[in-house]
């Protein structure tokens, strides 16, 4: 059992791992939110920014321009008025393009190429995650680099356009933004590859271990309460653990790094992780109430009697309304053992088609089921024994 619930996180990873490299929609549903993050936003201008003035040396310019009018005898007052504008005018420029900047990081056609970029380099960028990429992704000692050297030249473009002509200095260059920075990474790349591997294996080992620890069990019913609540022990585990993970990872960021943005960077990585336990948990949670539920003795034996007097009680009342269910009513008590199977049975095969549950999903099912078997018991009622006939005695 210990084992079972061992595998249960490592389970939710390895089905995320899988989901994250074989499925670009699902993929693309994780990073493209990141697009409109604040934090991200002001990361990648920051990023542009540095990459740009790096090139565009505006305060440089202006000497050269003051330099050569100076040159041509210009008064003397006039040249120190020149030298004395020339510190503000290159205030003003540098500010002209970090406002173009902020503008493309948070316009529409930042968020479609930051969409298309990662479609069309989806096989690079998910190797991030088991060490084998090239491309537009770059993962070197511990660092994940998305190029951004497109982003660069729209807004090369857009300063040539609006007549700030020295934009043409800056040349055509392997900018890049770091995503994913950790001296673990390796580490991480191979473990994500082995549970990718793993990813269809490993909640069939689970829930095969838990059948033969309840087959095997003295008590079984104690033994699937007990499995259910070890499996969603570990998912609340699993949950704690990605909390505990994010400050350590932030503190182990190089001081340069932009640890908003980098905290953005693992909620959204980490977020369907949570969604996938959540779901997990809420499945586990509902096998344990109805295995304590199904008590013979003690408070889930009580609870269950209080809630079977209810619904005889509910029953009782519609048929004094003059609503009853005739032979209906009696087929659903007689079978009530198979429809009962038969809805759960449903509900797991419909849960399961299930491309990636999450914890509403779960709960949804959960809900909806034992709305239905609550109907169902309602409306089940035992067919009344016929009233003997009382022959005629003869006149």
């Amino acid at each position: 059992m210990a084992l079972a619930a061992l595998l249960a996180p490592l389970s939710v990873l390895s089905n995320w791992a899988s989901g994250q490299i074989q499925d670009t929609d699902r993929y693309l549903a994780t990073v493209a939110p990141l697009a409109n993050d604040p934090d991200i936003q002001e990361a990648v201008a920051t990023r542009m920014e540095q990459i740009i003035f790096s090139y565009l040396d505006i305060e440089a310019a202006l000497d050269e321009v003051v330099g050569a009018l100076a040159a041509v005898d210009l008064p003397e007052n006039a040249v120190a008025t020149l030298d004395a504008m020339s510190g503000p005018l290159a205030a003003s420029i540098q500010g002209f393009v970090r406002e173009r900047i902020d503008v493309l990081v948070q316009s529409d056609a930042f968020e479609q190429a930051w969409v298309e970029a990662n479609r069309t380099a989806h096989e690079e960028l998910v190797g991030a995650l088991t060490g084998k990429t090239d491309g537009a992704v770059d993962v070197d000692r511990g660092t994940v680099s998305v190029n951004i050297a497109t982003l660069i030249n729209a807004v090369k473009e857009q300063l040539v356009n609006a007549g700030l002509g020295i934009a043409d200095r800056i040349p055509e260059v392997a900018a890049t933004f770091t995503i994913l920075e950790s001296k673990d990474l390796a580490n991480v790349q191979r473990l994500l590859g082995f549970l990718d591997d793993l990813s269809y294996w490993l909640p069939v080992i689970g829930l095969v271990l838990i059948g033969i620890a309840v087959a095997i069990a003295r008590d079984r019913r104690r033994m699937v309460l007990v499995s259910g609540l070890a499996v969603a022990g570990s998912m609340l585990l699993l949950g704690a653990t990605l909390n505990v993970i994010r400050p350590f990872y932030l503190d182990a960021l190089p001081a340069d790094s932009s640890a908003a943005a980098a905290g953005a960077v693992y909620d959204q990585i980490v977020s369907f992780i949570r969604l996938a336990l959540r779901g997990v948990l809420v499945v586990a949670l509902t096998v344990a109430i109805v295995a304590w539920f199904s008590a013979t003795r003690g408070a889930g034996a009580a609870a269950r009697g209080a809630l079977v007097g209810g619904i005889g009680h509910l029953r009782r009342g519609t048929a004094r309304t003059g609503l009853r269910t005739g032979r209906f009513g009696a087929a659903l008590a007689s079978y009530r053992g198979p429809i009962t199977v038969a809805v759960v049975g449903l509900a797991a095969v419909g849960y399961l088609m299930q491309d990636h549950p999450t914890g509403g999903t779960a709960l949804t099912f959960v809900l909806v089921t034992a709305a239905v078997l609550l109907v169902l018991a309602v409306l089940a009622a035992e067919p009344q024994p016929e009233e003997p006939v009382v022959p005629t005695p003869p006149a």
